[in-house]
């Protein structure tokens, strides 16, 4: 009874147990204890290269995300973000360094249950190569004095980023760097070595990871033989040194007498077997050196007087040799020189459309010493200075021949015309050798250059007259001689002079052309820019030159502005002198051209140029010629009668006014020389 009472009371309750168990199924407790505790998953790997990734993602999961407690830290550091509504939450490690971190997530779900992940991760640099040094040798010897260049490269993936410095004692106490190139390469001169030396370098590199590479060269200076004794091994010798071993040239002997003479190769009595000088030279005599301004400079200055022998020339419009002959003759008082003469060049030349050149009557007078003008600054402008005439004569070369300014007969500038800047289409003209060509009547003028006056052709190579280069004037050797004298006594250079510095130098104008024009209306198209060259607006300056080592006032021919363009005004413009109102010679107009410009049938003739042809019958003539066809054959009288009337009727009417001198505001009148 024991026994079966005993199993009926296991047998309840095992159905105690089983009702439980089937109770809480029933009711869902099955169902409660399914709620699985939250998952944490993340795509951060286990090392980055430091820059290529900014953000990591964590997945967080759960029946019952809004129940979820978090707890998100980095390094330590708590992250505030909640996961989105996909349970992903976005942490930035873009400003993390280098080397190791630990992110970690706590969560824990509604039932308490608990999922702690922990994630350690290693940001890194890139790999990169470790820095090498080489030498080119790890040891020289030399001798002392001697050199040893120290070569090599240093090694590395970015040698931009290498420093390379070098030491003879404690680099780490004092060291200098050493340039590399785009390559790596150096080298270290070291020049003059005089004791053993090492030499330490150390090249250090790296972007992310700085690392260094040292080498040592060694460097051993070898002994030298000790220098021999030097002295007089001669035993002969008055200094002999018996304890020299190499002779070194300082013996000395009793030696005779040297031979007496005249040692100078310049001397009529040089004695080339003289030893010692005995002041018993013997010279010809030296003339004299000439003084400026007497009489015998004035012979050297002018050309064809009768101190030289003067060659016949030729004009190269005619086909026969001319056989001009240039001649000049002077006379001074206290004051002034007069100079005559015929107008004709010392060198060969072309008359141009004027033909032909013949023998004028020039005279020309200046004073001694030129006298300013008050109140003419022509480093300014030309106010208050005598303008050079426009048309004629402004001064006279060496020669005798008249120097004209830049206008010819139409008015331009015959300089410009001639170069090519602008084209002549009211009067037939051209120029010839040195810029010159002959005008009414015949006279030969200038009007620019005239240094050709100094030129003389190299006969035994073939040369002529018709060879003579502008260029050849203006080379850079030495100053100018005078070409001539303008009428108020100051002279006129060539091209080239001395600066403020006393440099040669060619003399550039400081005028210009004005915007747009070309010189065809002559002087009008130019204007004075003050500083552009060397000269003033008179084109000159006060200086030193050859013939006035202590300063004068004068003036240079001109080809160039200082911008580079044409010279104007090639010789002068103004006066910084009183000019003197009685020279002669310069006619005014150009009138060459008769016959293929103007003429008869042609057209009328240029201003000043009358009526008929240069060089043939005046307006004078030529109304004597219209009476005589009137006069019956033996009206003499009466013939006589009107030609007196005409002449003193053409006299009357042409007054004293020199065209040449228009405009001009100081003038004077000195007694006659």
């Amino acid at each position: 009874m024991e026994d079966g009472g005993a199993a009926r009371s296991l047998m309840l309750a095992g159905l105690m147990i089983t009702s439980v168990m089937a109770g809480i199924l029933f009711f869902g407790v099955e169902d409660e204890g399914l709620n699985r505790a939250p998952t944490v998953d993340s795509d951060l790997p286990d090392t980055i290269l430091i820059g290529t990734v900014d953000t990591v993602r964590i997945t967080i999961s759960d029946e019952k995300m809004s129940d979820l407690s978090l707890l998100v830290t980095l390094d330590g550091g708590e992250i505030a973000d909640l996961p989105d509504q996909y349970g992903m939450i976005s942490i930035d490690i873009s400003e993390l360094d280098v080397g190791s971190h630990a992110l970690k997530v706590v969560a824990i779900d509604s039932l308490g249950q608990e999922t702690s992940w922990s994630k350690a991760f290693i940001i890194h640099y890139p790999e990169e190569s470790e820095t090498e040094l080489t030498t080119s040798q790890s040891e020289y010897h030399v001798e002392r004095g001697g050199d040893a260049p120290v070569s090599g490269l240093v090694i590395h993936d970015d040698t931009s980023t290498c420093e390379l410095r070098w030491s003879t004692t404690d680099i780490e106490e004092s060291s200098l760097g050493l340039p590399i190139d785009e390559d790596g390469a150096y080298i270290l001169e070291l020049s003059n070595i005089q004791e053993n030396t090492t030499v330490s370098l150390e090249a250090a590199c790296g972007i992310w990871t700085e690392t260094s590479s040292q080498k040592f060269v060694t460097i051993t200076v070898l002994e030298t033989e000790a220098e021999p004794t030097q002295g007089c091994t001669d035993p002969e010798a008055n200094n002999y040194d018996s304890g020299a071993e190499e002779d070194d040239g300082s013996c000395e002997y009793d030696e005779p007498a040297p031979v007496t003479g005249c040692t100078d190769p310049a001397a009529n009595n040089y004695d080339s077997g003289a030893e010692e000088d005995d002041g018993s030279c013997e010279y010809d005599e030296q003339s004299e050196e000439i003084e400026t301004g007497t009489e015998g400079w004035w012979e050297d200055v002018l050309l064809c007087d009768s101190t030289e022998q003067v060659e016949g020339i030729d004009d190269y419009n005619t086909s026969d040799f001319d056989n001009h002959v240039c001649q000049l003759s002077f006379t001074t008082n206290e004051t002034h020189i007069q100079i005559s003469a015929n107008g004709l060049p010392n060198h060969d030349l072309e008359s141009g459309p004027g033909c032909c050149t013949s023998a004028q009557e020039h005279v020309w007078t200046i004073p001694l010493e030129p006298t300013n003008q008050t109140g003419c600054d022509p480093s300014t402008s030309t106010d208050g200075c005598t303008m050079a005439p426009e048309r004629g004569a402004v001064a006279f070369a060496a020669n005798g021949v008249p120097i004209f300014g830049p206008e010819d007969g139409p008015g331009g500038d015959a300089v410009a015309g001639q170069e090519g800047a602008y084209e002549e289409d009211r009067q037939h003209v051209w120029l010839g050798i040195c810029h010159a060509h002959s005008g009414p009547g015949g006279e030969f003028h200038y009007h620019a250059d005239a240094n050709c006056l100094h030129w003389h052709p190299d006969e035994e190579s073939g040369e002529t007259w018709a060879d003579y280069s502008l260029e050849s004037t203006r080379s850079i050797t030495s100053h100018s001689p005078i070409v001539g004298f303008a009428l108020d006594g100051y002279p006129i250079y060539g091209f080239v002079g001395w600066d403020d510095e006393g440099e040669l130098t060619e003399m550039k104008s400081s005028y210009r052309l004005k915007e747009g024009e070309t010189g065809y209306n002559g002087i009008d198209d130019y204007e004075y820019s003050p500083g552009i060259g060397d000269l003033d607006s008179c084109n000159g300056q006060y200086g030193p030159t050859p013939d006035y080592p202590d300063g004068i006032y004068h003036y240079h021919t001109t080809w160039e502005n200082g911008e580079g363009g044409i010279g104007f005004p090639y010789f002068i413009n103004c006066y910084r002198g009183e000019v003197y109102s009685e020279n002669g010679g310069g006619g005014g107009a150009d009138c060459s051209g008769h016959g293929e410009t103007w003429g008869p049938g042609i057209g009328p003739p240029p201003d000043g140029c009358g009526g008929g042809p240069p060089g043939q019958a005046s307006e004078v003539s030529n109304s004597i010629a219209d009476f005589s066809e009137i006069i019956p054959p033996n009206g003499g009288e009466i013939l006589s009668f009107l030609i007196m009337a005409v002449i003193v009727v053409r006299v009357w009417a042409s007054g004293s006014t020199s065209p040449d001198l228009a405009g001009t505001t100081a003038v004077y009148h000195p007694g006659p020389v």
